[in-house]
């Protein structure tokens, strides 16, 4: 069976369990890049400066917890498959990292959508910094997508992957850059309206905190394609 306990030491039936170990990630990271394309759409109905439909936020919001914990369910089904499978595995502790990063930022993107909640549809917000918010979560969105591609391509074609990660380690820049810039904005901008303030900032952090573990994620998954050309 393919996850009953294999033999450390058959490297044949190891490099099977690998494949299919990275092709459950590859599907976890999918249900990680659909939870962050609608919570950019959420985003967008939030801070996009019309009235905003609380319905469709609602219903975005709903949403983005039930990704969360189809993610939560299939993380923990390849940490299982890891356990199961993986003893002879020489990136078995790198694959659980990994793997729990990867829950943890479908958890932290989930709780940024609360914050959004807590803001509503149409709230008013200087329109260069729901610009550059809406900016620095292009940029996660595209880290993700970049992400899953990165995971991808170990089984398919492992000398592509230093490429993506370093494309991923470009978006990282950006995002922080972006975050560089706003965080002043923010303060200078909302001081007076603490309750607007404070949720935005938050937003903010977790976009760029997720945007960080992404690219360190990515770090971990080039060095491991190293060892597999």
């Amino acid at each position: 069976m393919a996850e009953e306990f294999i033999n450390p030491y058959d490297m044949s039936r190891l490099s099977v369990a690998e494949m299919n170990l990275l092709e459950k990630m590859s599907g976890d990271s999918r249900i990680l890049r659909a939870e962050i394309f609608e919570l950019r759409s959420m985003l967008r109905e939030v801070i996009g400066g019309g009235r905003g439909n609380p319905y469709a936020v609602k219903s975005m919001e709903e949403k983005i917890r039930k990704l969360k914990e189809d993610l939560q369910a299939e993380g923990f089904k390849t940490l299982e498959y890891l356990v199961r499978t993986g003893l002879g595995l020489s990136f078995k502790d790198i694959y659980a990292e990994i793997i729990t990063g990867i829950i943890a930022v479908g958890e932290s993107t989930a709780d940024l959508s609360l914050y959004l909640g807590i803001l509503g549809p149409g709230v008013t917000i200087p329109s260069d910094i729901a610009r550059s918010i809406e900016s620095l979560a292009e940029v996660v969105e595209e880290e993700a997508k970049k992400f899953e591609e990165l995971l991808t391509s170990l089984n398919i074609n492992p000398k592509a992957a230093p490429g993506n990660a370093a494309e991923i380690e470009k978006l990282e820049e950006q995002a922080d850059e972006i975050y560089r810039a706003l965080m002043p904005s923010i303060v200078k901008s909302l001081s007076k309206s603490p309750e607007t303030m404070l949720p935005i900032m938050e937003i903010v952090e977790r976009l760029e905190g997720i945007s960080d573990t992404i690219w360190r994620l990515s770090v971990y998954l080039k060095y491991v394609a190293m060892h597999r050309v």
